[in-house]
């Protein structure tokens, strides 16, 4: 049976943009630590269009270490709680999308591939094991090598953060906008 646990994780972009991270390490056994506090991505103007695909701007993302400690060697899941919009995205604001990106998995200084996984017990993959994934709202990461589950102290890896807002939201604004995001990581582990 998985043991859970809960750290929270705060994505808000206020008037200039910025993105504040807090992780709790509640947990008697394991914790969740997060490579920066805040990532800002300053004031964003039409300029700063990375790609546009019809009334939507990709704008340029930023990239975060995800780290899990634990203190014997366990399968880890880490599991994306949000606001979620339309098809289970994570809202930033009212209108706008973070994609959120995953990769680099590393297990116990091991590279390994990731799945991604709505299994909150046995942590059955959803998608085939890959180098890289975007998770949506109640998705998990689960490490993979070979086909199975992989078990250690340590994993980590990275987490592209890339705000996706529509054309109304970047070129119809008066004033500053507040834009936000909460989130939750939750961590599940077995022996």
């Amino acid at each position: 049976m998985p043991v859970k646990t809960c750290y929270s994780l705060l994505f808000a972009a206020f008037a200039s943009m910025i993105l504040l991270f807090s992780a709790r390490a509640s947990s008697e056994e394991c914790q969740v630590t997060f490579s920066q506090p805040v990532v800002s991505f300053g004031k964003l103007k039409p300029s700063d269009i990375a790609a546009s695909q019809k009334n939507w701007n990709r704008m340029p993302a930023k990239e975060i270490t995800a780290n899990v400690f634990c203190p014997e060697p366990r399968v880890m899941a880490l599991f994306l709680q949000s606001t979620a919009g339309v098809n289970g995205g994570v809202l930033f604001g009212q209108d706008g999308r973070l994609a959120i990106i995953a990769d680099n998995m590393v297990v116990d200084g091991h590279a390994c591939t990731l799945a991604k996984t709505t299994d909150r017990i046995g942590f059955t993959p959803s998608s085939s094991p890959t180098q890289r994934a975007f998770i949506k709202n109640n998705e998990g990461l689960v490490a993979r090598q070979n086909a199975a589950p992989v078990r250690g102290k340590h994993m980590s890896f990275t987490l592209k953060i890339v705000p996706v807002i529509n054309n109304s939201q970047l070129r119809h604004v008066a004033d500053n906008t507040l834009l936000e995001s909460n989130m939750a990581w939750e961590l599940l582990t077995q022996e």
